[in-house]
């Protein structure tokens, strides 16, 4: 599956993600999630990119789809997720 998220880190094409963590408020926790979160749409991942005050990118990965969010509309878990193109943001 391909799918979007806002990268604060400077990644390449090729590059393989690290799985997301379980936040609790602001703060990420020990817990791992299965995979990386996501969006299901560029536009979707351009609108969550607008509320950071943090320089970063838009990135497409691709990967298998092991889940939903449970914070954002849209938002999917995308297991072995691999950069596959980053936009500039």
């Amino acid at each position: 599956m391909k799918a979007y998220r806002f990268e604060e880190k400077n990644v390449v094409a090729g590059d393989t993600l690290e799985n997301s963590r379980v936040w609790d408020g602001d703060q990420p926790t020990d817990d791992e999630l299965p995979g990386v979160c996501a969006f299901e749409t560029k536009e979707q991942a351009e609108k969550y990119a607008q509320y950071s005050h943090d320089l970063g990118r838009i990135v497409e990965i691709a990967g298998e789809k092991v889940g939903t969010g449970l914070d954002l509309v849209g938002e999917v878990i995308i297991s072995n997720a691999v950069v596959t193109a980053v936009y500039a943001w």
